[in-house]
């Protein structure tokens, strides 16, 4: 179950007639410099064991495999049960306090386990929508954990490190009373002529820098909105850009929004 407030709860079966005193749901990560995350269980009724996870406990980004810890026995990796979580609604808050925002996701993985996808950004733009016509990409969007100040831009860049880096227009409103926890409204305007220094195909990631050149930096990325971290939809569909090259709006797996250029599609053959 999610909550608003950011948190998750998970309640597993009880192991039948065993004592579960010292149990835990074991989230351990996929990444082996970190280290695993011990949440306590404990009895709630009908032999179920319920963990919680709230906002507050760290869990870095990345992926997460559920454990089951039980003292005198060997750890054991934990199934989702009959509950589908396709349409789980993921737990995602903007953390006012500490100028973050935190979204996780669970989910089965392909083998039938359960595992979670947790997201933690500071600062975070999210990306709200974008328009498109033929000169330009408009994104808006609201940044969070930082206020958007005079010396902002924002910035394309190309996987390709040997590609040159791209300042585009900004635009911004005034900051809220509570930037942080409301977000401060922004807009982007991606000329067609700033992806196409060159007609080779590649791939831009987005990004704002609230403070200008000194201050810091976040990826455009869309984790908070509907279809947010469950299911990231396509912004806009492609648009063909001046000369041999058409750019198509997309989101990574991790969320991030990105402007992949590719070759126009052939024309379709006649009869």
């Amino acid at each position: 179950m999610a909550d608003t407030a950011g948190g998750l709860t998970f309640d597993l079966a009880g192991p039948g007639g065993r004592d579960t005193g010292g149990a835990a749901l074991l989230l351990r990560p996929r990444d082996r410099g970190t280290a695993a995350v011990p949440l306590p269980l404990t009895p709630v009724g009908g032999g179920r064991l319920r963990a919680a996870l709230p906002r507050t406990v760290p869990l870095p980004e990345g992926h997460w495999d559920a454990w089951l810890r039980l003292p005198g026995t060997a750890d054991r990796r934990l199934a989702p049960g009959t509950r589908h979580l396709g349409p789980l609604t993921a737990a995602r808050a903007a953390d006012a306090a500490a100028g973050r925002v935190v979204a996780r996701l669970p989910y089965a993985t392909r083998g039938g386990r359960l595992s979670l996808r947790s997201w933690l950004r500071a600062p975070h733009a999210e990306a709200v929508a974008l328009r498109a016509d033929d000169r330009r990409f408009t994104v808006t969007g609201r940044l969070y954990g930082a206020v958007v100040t005079a010396h902002a831009y924002g910035e394309i860049r190309a996987a390709d490190s040997s590609a040159p880096r791209c300042r585009v227009p900004l635009a911004a409103t005034p900051a809220p009373a509570h930037p942080l926890a409301e977000g401060t409204p922004f807009t982007l305007t991606l000329p067609h002529t700033a992806l196409t220094p060159d007609t080779r195909p590649r791939t831009w990631s987005v990004w704002l820098h609230p403070a200008g050149e000194t201050g810091p930096e976040a990826r455009l990325s869309r984790l908070l909105g509907p279809g947010g971290v469950t299911t990231a939809p396509r912004p806009h569909p492609a648009v063909t850009l001046p000369g041999p090259l058409r750019a198509e709006p997309h989101y990574t797996p991790t969320h991030d929004l990105a402007l992949r250029l590719t070759p126009p599609l052939p024309a379709p053959r006649r009869g």
